[in-house]
């Protein structure tokens, strides 16, 4: 697993730097990775509240290296900004500036990921949790059928072999209970 941390610099032109270094990063990634914490730029105009209206373009970077790295925001619990100013009432400005994004091996391995935006305390930004871990929880699994099943010689041997089970009761009784049962062994399978 990879983790990087991230502490921007305030200036978009300085910032060029790290989009680069973490494009390059990206292409010596061998497995899961997360990247996490202050980015100093925002994605959306409704990720800002307070000043001069966001302009995109200054986006535009930040959106560029995180789709070239093929990694996504995990999203958050809590409040919706994780900086502010600290200006007073009427200069006040608050944006979702600390964030967490994962590529689908992380994904895959972790399975449950939740990023929870902190209480600020003594700093101008929240402080994130980033909870993850690949216990599953007690939910419906539900049944996928993967079509590359039936190019597998043994697939039909499987398939007559529930088919051929002995069932009783009624015809729709029969047909759930041997699809139920068809589901289960391909699922081992």
């Amino acid at each position: 697993m990879f983790l990087t941390a991230v502490y921007a610099k305030y200036n978009a032109n300085e910032r060029q730097d790290l989009w680069c270094s973490l494009e390059n990063t990206h292409m010596m990634i061998d497995g899961p990775w997360c990247i996490g914490g202050d980015f100093n730029v925002i994605l959306d105009p409704a990720e800002k509240q307070g000043g001069r209206p966001h302009r995109m373009y200054k986006s535009l970077d930040f959106s560029s290296c995180m789709d070239n790295c093929e990694v996504k925001d995990l999203g958050y619990v809590g409040p919706k900004f994780t900086w502010c100013n600290n200006w007073e009432a009427r200069r006040r400005i608050w944006k979702r500036l600390d964030r967490v994004f994962v590529n689908d091996l992380w994904c895959q391995t972790m399975q449950n990921n939740v990023v929870k935006h902190l209480p600020r305390t003594g700093s101008d930004h929240r402080p994130l949790l980033l909870k993850c871990y690949n216990k599953n929880n007690n939910s419906i699994k539900y049944f996928k059928f993967l079509d590359f099943w039936t190019e597998q010689p043994s697939f039909m041997n499987l398939v007559e072999d529930v088919w051929n089970s002995n069932i009783s009761r009624n015809a729709l009784w029969i047909l759930q209970q041997k699809l139920k049962k068809l589901s289960k062994r391909l699922t081992q399978w």
